[in-house]
């Protein structure tokens, strides 16, 4: 009785004893360098368990030696081992690959663009959201968070984010239509000058909404008026 005694308190120290020196790991699982939220984190070895959140980051009590599973249905599930490395840089990214479906059979329609909507992904009408819009939006929802996140500034950072992120995103289409060398052949705008006059043109009311209209003929028309203008900026 008391040798049955003695195994059971040894098991219970051991097992005591490694739960103590797990501390908590923090990682992040990124799809093609975007967050993805809801992704089960599984440590098989301390048999614990957690999830993503919106950011795609988690915690969860680990120690190098620890069996990681990466789980969700959207993705291709991952197994790793953790190491000593495994806890020198945190977070700790996590690559994963979208899971692939086999299809029977694909019928396109020409009339019809291939978006999250179509594939069925989202519901048909749904508002798309930007990952700066999906902020906002989580900021200024429920009860508690909204007046909290208004006193401390938080929405006000999170919309100028959303205004950034239009920008940028416009900038690129811009760059897609009009090329770098129609900049510098054609308006004289020095090379290394290009990319801020194109930040000064998406500045401008009549080029955004000509551009956004896909007006490029007009859009064009008053890039040219806009060049001078720049130069005799960059010269002062």
């Amino acid at each position: 009785m008391k040798n049955k005694l003695l195994l059971l308190f040894l098991s219970f120290f051991a097992a005591f004893a490694s739960a103590q020196e797990r501390q908590m790991f923090s990682g992040k699982v990124l799809l093609d360098n975007v967050g993805l939220n809801d992704v089960y984190i599984i440590n098989a070895s301390a048999q614990a368990e957690t999830k993503t959140n919106t950011s795609g980051s988690f915690t969860i009590v680990a120690q190098p030696g620890d069996k990681l599973v990466v789980y969700s249905p959207r993705i291709t599930k991952r197994e790793f081992v953790l190491n000593e490395d495994s806890f020198k840089k945190q977070p700790f990214i996590i690559t994963v690959n979208a899971q692939a479906y086999e299809l029977n059979e694909v019928v396109m329609d020409k009339d019809r663009s291939i978006d999250a909507e179509s594939l069925g992904i989202v519901p048909e009408g749904q508002k798309q959201y930007t990952p700066a819009e999906r902020r906002v939006f989580t900021a200024t929802s429920g009860l508690l968070d909204p007046i909290i996140n208004a006193i401390s500034g938080r929405t006000k950072r999170l919309k100028k984010e959303v205004e950034v992120e239009r920008k940028q995103m416009l900038l690129e289409d811009v760059k897609y239509v009009i090329k770098e060398d129609e900049i510098i052949n054609d308006l004289k705008i020095p090379a290394e000058y290009v990319e801020g006059f194109l930040f000064y043109a998406i500045e401008n009311p009549k080029f955004k909404e000509a551009f956004q209209d896909k007006n490029y003929k007009l859009a064009r028309f008053v890039m040219n008026g806009l060049a001078p203008e720049y130069l005799k900026l960059i010269a002062e």
